[in-house]
C-alpha cells in the first residue's frame, strides 16, 4: 500500500506540473504569434497618440468638429476643472496615467492635456479585455484535462488489473480452491496485499491439512486402545482369578497412559498454536542453548558430540521456543538412531546453520516432506519406539516463526539421517 500511496501522489503532482508547464508554454506561444496586442491596449495606444497630437496642435478644435459622429468612436474634450472625476483619478490623470472607466454599453479613456488643462475623453464600444476566454483558450484547457484523465487512466490500469485478479483469487479460494495463490511482481501497487494473501492463503491450507491429519490420526491412534480397553473390560468380567486380574489391570492403565499422551500431545500441539502473538525475541546465544539441550539428552546409551567452527553464534528469537524446537530435532535423532548424534554449528553470510545427524536409517525422500505435518511418524525397523508425530511439527511450527528453515537429508558422517536448522542472523521480525 505504501507503493500505491507513493505512486498516486507522485502521478498527480508530476502529471499536474508537466501538463499545466506545457500548456501555458504553448499558449504564451500561440498569443505571441497570433495576438500581439488585445483591442483594449490598441485602443488606449491610438487615444494616447491622439491626445498628444490634440496637446501639440493649436487648432484643436477644428479636429474634433471635423471627427466623424457615425463612427464607433467619439472625441470629446473638457476642462479639467469641470471633469466630474473623484479627486484621485483627476490626480492619476495629471501623473500622465490612463483611466480607463466602463458602462453597459461602452468604455471610456481619459487622457489629460498637459499643455491645454484638459482632459481628453475617447468614447468606445465595450472591447474585448485581455483576460477574456478565446475558443482556443478553451480547446488548450479541455485537452489538458483530458490528458490528465489519461494519464490517470494509464496510471490506474494496472492497478485495476491486480485488484481484479486479487478478487478473483479470493472468489476462488471462498469456492473451496485453497491452494489458489496470486502471482506478484516487484512492481505491484498492492504487492504486500497479495503477499499477505498468499501468505492467509498458505497458512489457512496448511491449517485444513492438518485438522485432516489430526482427524485421521485421532480417529486411528484412539481406536487402537479403546479397542483393547474394551476387549479387557470383557475378559475382566469372565476372569476368577486374582493373578490375572491384577495383570488385566495393568494392561488396561497402561492403555488409558497411552490415550490420556495422546490427548496430552493434542492439546499440547494445538496450544502452541495459538502462542503465535506472545513470541519474546531477544538475543539468544545458540552455543549455550544448544550445551543446555545436550546435557539435558545425554545418557549412557547416546553418545552425543558437539562441534562448532566459531566462538559465538547470536540470533534474535525466542529463546523458550528455540529450546522447545532444538530439543525435539536432538530428541528425534536419539529415537531414531542407533546410539550415536553428531551436532554442529556452522554460519554463513545471512544464517547460522544448526546441523543434527543420527547413525540410523535416515528418511526416505517421499516421506521428508511429510514427516513435519503433525501425526505423521517415521519408520523404525528393529524398535518397539512409539511417538505421537507431533514433534517435528513443533519444530518446523516454531521455525517458521522465526522465518527460519529446517531441510532434512543424508548425513554424510553418520549415514543416517540429517536434520538442518537454518536460523536468520537478523530476525527482528515479529509473528501477527
Amino acid at each position: 500500500m505504501r507503493y500505491l500511496l507513493i505512486s498516486l501522489v507522485s502521478v498527480t503532482i508530476l502529471a499536474t506540473i508537466s501538463l499545466g508547464w506545457l500548456f501555458d508554454k504553448v499558449y504564451e506561444q500561440y498569443q505571441q504569434e497570433q495576438q500581439p496586442l488585445t483591442t483594449i491596449e490598441m485602443a488606449e495606444a491610438i487615444g494616447q497618440d491622439l491626445a498628444i497630437a490634440i496637446d501639440k496642435t493649436s487648432n484643436s478644435d477644428e479636429l474634433l468638429s471635423n471627427w466623424p459622429n457615425s463612427g464607433r468612436y467619439t472625441v470629446s474634450v473638457s476642462a479639467i476643472a469641470n471633469a466630474e472625476l473623484p479627486q484621485e483619478l483627476i490626480h492619476q490623470l495629471t501623473k500622465g496615467e490612463v483611466v480607463i472607466l466602463e458602462t453597459q454599453k461602452t468604455q471610456l479613456f481619459h487622457y489629460y492635456l498637459g499643455n491645454k488643462k484638459q482632459i481628453l475623453v475617447l468614447e468606445s464600444p465595450r472591447l474585448t479585455p485581455a483576460n477574456q476566454y478565446t475558443y482556443q483558450q478553451y480547446g488548450l484547457t479541455l485537452s489538458f484535462y483530458l490528458l490528465l484523465i489519461l494519464l490517470f487512466l494509464i496510471w490506474a490500469y494496472p492497478l485495476l488489473k491486480q485488484l481484479s485478479s486479487l478478487r478473483n483469487a479470493a472468489k476462488s479460494f471462498g469456492n473451496g480452491k485453497l491452494d489458489e495463490q496470486i502471482s506478484t511482481h516487484s512492481i505491484s501497487y498492492i504487492r504486500d496485499i497479495e503477499l499477505e494473501f498468499n501468505t492467509m492463503a498458505r497458512r489457512i491450507n496448511s491449517l485444513v491439512d492438518d485438522v485432516k491429519l489430526l482427524s485421521t490420526a485421532v480417529s486411528h491412534d484412539l481406536r487402537t486402545p479403546l479397542a483393547r480397553i474394551r476387549f479387557g473390560l470383557d475378559t475382566l468380567e469372565e476372569v476368577e482369578d486374582e493373578g490375572q486380574r491384577a495383570r488385566l489391570q495393568h494392561k488396561l492403565g497402561k492403555d488409558v497412559d497411552e490415550m490420556v499422551l495422546l490427548v496430552e500431545a493434542l492439546l499440547n500441539f494445538s496450544r502452541l498454536d495459538q502462542q503465535t502473538m506472545t513470541l519474546k525475541k531477544a538475543p539468544v546465544d545458540l552455543i549455550q542453548l544448544t550445551n543446555e539441550c545436550i546435557e539435558r539428552k545425554r545418557s549412557d546409551k547416546v553418545e552425543i558430540e558437539f562441534n562448532c567452527s566459531a566462538q559465538q553464534f547470536i540470533t534474535t528469537a525466542d529463546r523458550n521456543y528455540l529450546k522447545m524446537a532444538f530439543n525435539n530435532v536432538i530428541q528425534n535423532a536419539i529415537n531414531y538412531g542407533q546410539g550415536k548424534v553428531l551436532i554442529s554449528l556452522e554460519t554463513d553470510d545471512n544464517s547460522h546453520i544448526i546441523r543434527v545427524s543420527d547413525d540410523g536409517e535416515g528418511v526416505p525422500v517421499d516421506m521428508r516432506e511429510k514427516i513435519v505435518k503433525p501425526f505423521i511418524r517415521g519408520e523404525k525397523k528393529e524398535s518397539h519406539y512409539k511417538g505421537h508425530g507431533v514433534g517435528l511439527a513443533i519444530v518446523k511450527r516454531v521455525l517458521d516463526w522465526h522465518n527460519a528453515m529446517l531441510t532434512i537429508g543424508d548425513s554424510s558422517e553418520l549415514c543416517g539421517a540429517e536434520f538442518q536448522m537454518l536460523l536468520p542472523k537478523n530476525n527482528q521480525s515479529t509473528m501477527k
